[in-house]
């Protein structure tokens, strides 16, 4: 087995980074045996010889490929829905996690509003998709700002 990071792009939004691990060959080459979503044939994997699997859940490396608040909300959103599925023992299972429904539902609610706002090209500047007429940041942006514990 050899850890590392598998790359994932969303173009013109972020490049993501998830903890991953290939098998190795004995000629040494390295084979992808994942399952894939959406059917990918091929992955960029980048090997992390600093890193191996402990059995506890690691975070993906989100960056965002502009500066837009939409997309930091975004990422905001993902790293705390990780934060709450892995709390506690939480860390060290896969597959089905029972969570509080009040602590995950507002964040997966959340990062499925920014994540179709940001599908639908909308910018921080443009009118919130919600409809209110008010721009993203403040409109919903503000009310992110506070629940992500960011200054704006």
């Amino acid at each position: 087995m050899q850890c590392g990071w598998q790359i994932w792009e969303w173009p013109q939004v972020m490049v993501e980074a998830e903890f991953h691990a290939v098998w190795v060959s004995p000629e040494g080459q390295f084979v992808e045996i994942t399952p894939k979503p959406h059917g990918e044939a091929t992955i960029l994997f980048v090997p992390d010889a600093r890193r191996s699997y402990t059995g506890i859940a690691v975070d993906n490396v989100r960056m965002p490929v502009r500066d837009d608040l939409l997309i930091c909300h975004f990422i905001k959103a993902s790293e705390a829905i990780v934060q709450v599925m892995n709390r506690g023992e939480c860390a060290s299972q896969y597959g089905h996690v029972s969570v509080p429904a009040h602590e995950i539902e507002p964040l997966m609610m959340a990062q499925s509003f920014l994540g179709q706002s940001i599908s639908s090209g909308l910018r921080d500047h443009d009118p919130c998709l919600c409809g209110s007429g008010g721009k993203y940041k403040r409109c919903h942006g503000r009310s992110f700002e506070l629940a992500f514990g960011q200054q704006q």
